[in-house]
């Protein structure tokens, strides 16, 4: 048991200081003579880890691929969006690029028309749904993107569909699941617990799925860089769910044990 510990330490503390940088499949993992030495002789043990840690090793290897491929094909460029799929968890291994075969719903026009109409500003697919920000009658403010996807689709009512992303969680409960939003979900409406329209209640429902799992943005909120409050907001999400920032350099893992947050989770 003491030797399956200190493997399980050595592997956390390597893979911790590869993703501390940032995450890409291209990037040649060169295990030091002394992870060599631990791995040497203990396949029962790397058998009980995949055991213990499915998710960890293809999540971080593809996530900025992953990503990428997202925001490239469904999304408008400055613009807030948020999308979220489930796929078979093979599809986050390692080398995997994503391409038109990537998703089940792959008619890019049918996705953002669904996204685009005024009327319902959401689309519900089999592994991938997405919104855009809706308009509240009367107001000028929206109801949100990460709002239309983890809460209520087509509010103020509720539909039988909602949540969109817990249907969508059950549809393969040991699948590859990333929720991306384009902006960091606002301090003001979304990431703040006790606000009437915030997110982080919802996001209970991540814990218990299986599989691969990342929620990721790709900017800080323009009014929330730097902010105490996104700060401690930042940990109420990834209590609940991993927390990355991707951009054009990488994937940034915002939290992790007994460390600072990672500053490019606070600013762009």
């Amino acid at each position: 048991m003491e030797y399956l510990k200190q493997f399980l330490l050595c592997s956390s503390f390597f893979r911790e200081s590869s993703e501390l940088h940032h995450i890409h499949s291209e990037t040649p993992y060169n295990p030091s003579p002394l992870t060599a030495m631990v791995r040497s002789g203990v396949l029962v043990r790397l058998f009980l880890l995949s055991l213990l840690s499915p998710a960890v090793w293809t999540m971080v290897e593809n996530l900025h691929q992953v990503v990428s491929f997202l925001e490239k094909t469904y999304g408008d460029g400055e613009h807030q969006f948020a999308l979220a799929i489930n796929v078979p968890r093979q599809k986050c291994s390692k080398g995997v690029v994503p391409d038109q075969n990537f998703l089940l719903d792959n008619d890019i026009r049918k996705v953002k028309a669904a996204m685009n109409d005024p009327k319902s500003r959401v689309y519900k697919g089999q592994q991938l749904i997405g919104a855009k920000p809706k308009r509240i009658p009367r107001q000028s403010n929206n109801y949100h993107s990460e709002y239309l996807l983890l809460i209520k689709s087509n509010p103020p009512a509720t539909s039988p569909d909602d949540p969109l992303m817990q249907k969508l969680l059950n549809r393969d409960p040991d699948g590859c699941v990333v929720f991306y939003t384009f902006n960091s979900p606002c301090v003001n409406t979304c990431s703040t617990p006790n606000k009437p329209y915030s997110i982080i209640p919802a996001l209970d429902m991540f814990k218990d799925h299986r599989g691969p799992k990342a929620f990721v943005f790709t900017q800080v909120w323009r009014n929330d860089v730097n902010s105490a409050r996104w700060k401690a907001n930042i940990r109420s999400v990834s209590n609940r769910v991993p927390l990355y920032r991707c951009d054009n350099t990488g994937c940034y893992r915002c939290v992790r044990v007994k460390r600072p947050i990672h500053p490019k989770c606070m600013s762009n």
